[in-house]
């Protein structure tokens, strides 16, 4: 990497940390309430998940 393209990378990275810094109390609540839901859903969908798995199981081992 010459020393230009490092340079622009950093400056990339910087300005990306600083956006993010400068917006982060607009997407914090957002981020939250998106945690949330997912800490919810997500035990649910993979008791679903295994139960499908049992099942789909269970009907090949039955059909044999």
């Amino acid at each position: 990497m010459t020393k230009r393209k490092g340079e622009a990378l950093i400056r990339r990275v910087t300005d990306g940390v600083a956006v993010g810094g400068i917006s982060m109390p607009v997407w914090w609540p957002s981020l939250e309430r998106v945690s949330e839901v997912a800490a919810e859903l997500v035990p649910i969908l993979s008791a679903v998940w295994l139960a499908v798995q049992i099942a789909g199981y269970a009907r090949k081992r039955w059909m044999q």
